[in-house]
């Protein structure tokens, strides 16, 4: 009787399992409290299994590894699944960082609430998030992203101990993106609500009998609201632009770690 799954093919499935779960773990949506964890796990664990019959993954020869040997490919595919989740991350807080941004200048700092999916969190951060979830699926970049993984086993072999090095260097220059895409994604907010705090500078100074500090929070509010209200098309147009680059550099960063 011929076995369903023989040694050769677990240890195959067992180093693809490493590489997705060192990768879901930082995963936008799968690694939230919106997805239970029986859930992820059996998520992981079909995806391996799909990865495995449909991919580039090919059974070795058992006799051929030792213990050591297959710790290190262990801990190798969980390095490979950390360097592509740290890519995603970046560009998950980019919209984080761009929501922080805007929320300082209207004062929402101190209306921060804790929610058991993202922690402690601004409104307007939660919604930057969810929003960044939303581009994610509706533009297609999933797609992209999905197939990408799967070439990645053809790029990087499971069997192999040696990545590349020049992957680190990689990481540290793309994680400029985190300023320089949130600076410009949040300019446009943060102009408006400079120049409503140099008007009400100026009040403050020409009317004194003008509590500032009273009208000015709510202004600020009311003000920040309106322009994200007025400006929600160009977020939108922008934020999709940040999709973009975000598919490009997760399909560079797996050419990057092939050697």
């Amino acid at each position: 009787m011929t076995p369903l799954i023989t040694v050769s093919d677990a240890l195959a499935i067992g180093l693809v399992f490493s590489r997705l779960i060192g990768f879901f773990i930082a995963f936008p949506v799968i690694n939230s409290q919106f997805v239970p964890p029986n859930v992820r796990i059996m998520l992981v664990i079909a995806f391996s299994f799909f990865i495995f019959k449909f991919s580039y993954v090919s059974s070795p020869d058992v006799s051929d590894f030792h213990f050591i040997t297959l710790v290190l490919l262990v801990l190798k595919e969980l390095l490979i699944g950390f360097f592509l989740s740290v890519i995603t991350q970046i560009f998950v807080a980019i919209f984080s960082y761009t929501a922080e941004i805007i929320g300082y200048f209207m004062g929402l700092t101190i209306a921060n609430l804790f929610d058991p999916t993202f922690g402690q969190i601004s409104v307007i951060d939660r919604f930057y998030i969810l929003l960044f979830y939303l581009l994610f699926f509706i533009t297609g970049a999933y797609q992209y992203f999905i197939a990408g993984l799967i070439k990645s086993f053809e790029i990087i072999p499971l069997f192999q101990l040696k990545i590349n090095e020049g992957v680190f260097q990689y990481i540290f220059e793309k994680s400029s993106l985190l300023f320089i895409l949130a600076l410009k994604m949040a300019f446009p907010f943060i102009v408006v609500l400079l120049l409503l705090n140099v008007a009400l500078a100026l009040v403050n100074r020409l009317i004194p009998q003008i509590n500032v500090f009273i009208v000015g929070l709510p202004m600020q509010i009311f003000i920040g609201l309106l322009a994200l209200s007025i400006g929600a098309s160009a977020v939108i147009y922008y934020g999709s632009s940040v999709i973009n680059i975000f598919t490009e550099t997760f399909l560079k960063a797996i050419k990057s770690i092939g050697i």
